[in-house]
């Protein structure tokens, strides 16, 4: 059973702070979302957040076969070539890391942002928010009419 995971972080510089959302779909069917503000962070910075948290939460669901979409290039370039001297490296590491588990399959891909919407609403929605990962086993009222 393959997901496909598409992740968003998001950087709203007149509140100075960032989110991450995300969706895991399966046969295009809704599986599972999840949203959190993370505070302040550059978006490639969000954007990592947004694979990590997502991976691990497929980790943890048993989702072992999974695709990530992410709309950032350099967010893959830096996974895949990690730079010790990179200021995040350690949250490259513990994404390198959970890419390490035993999954059937697992692979990060790009995605452009027109077909990314329902993450990006996810992420934005969290802004606000008072940090805290949030899970979301239905879709919320705020996506609906997307999905």
């Amino acid at each position: 059973m393959s997901y496909k995971l598409c992740v968003k972080g998001v950087f709203d510089r007149s509140q100075m702070r960032a989110s991450v959302g995300g969706i895991m779909k399966h046969n295009g069917r809704w599986g599972r979302g999840f949203g959190s503000m993370i505070g302040l962070a550059d978006p490639q910075t969000a954007e990592l957040w947004a694979i990590y948290y997502g991976l691990k939460m497929a980790w943890e669901r048993e989702m072992t076969s999974v695709v990530v979409f992410t709309e950032r290039r350099d967010a893959i370039d830096l996974i895949n070539n990690p730079d010790p001297a990179y200021p995040m490296a350690a949250l490259i590491e513990m994404i390198t890391m959970l890419k390490g588990e035993a999954w059937s399959h697992v692979d990060i891909q790009h995605i452009h942002a027109d077909a990314n919407v329902v993450a990006n609403v996810l992420a934005t929605d969290c802004l606000d928010g008072e940090g805290g990962l949030k899970e979301f086993a239905e879709p919320p009222h705020a996506i609906i009419h997307l999905i």
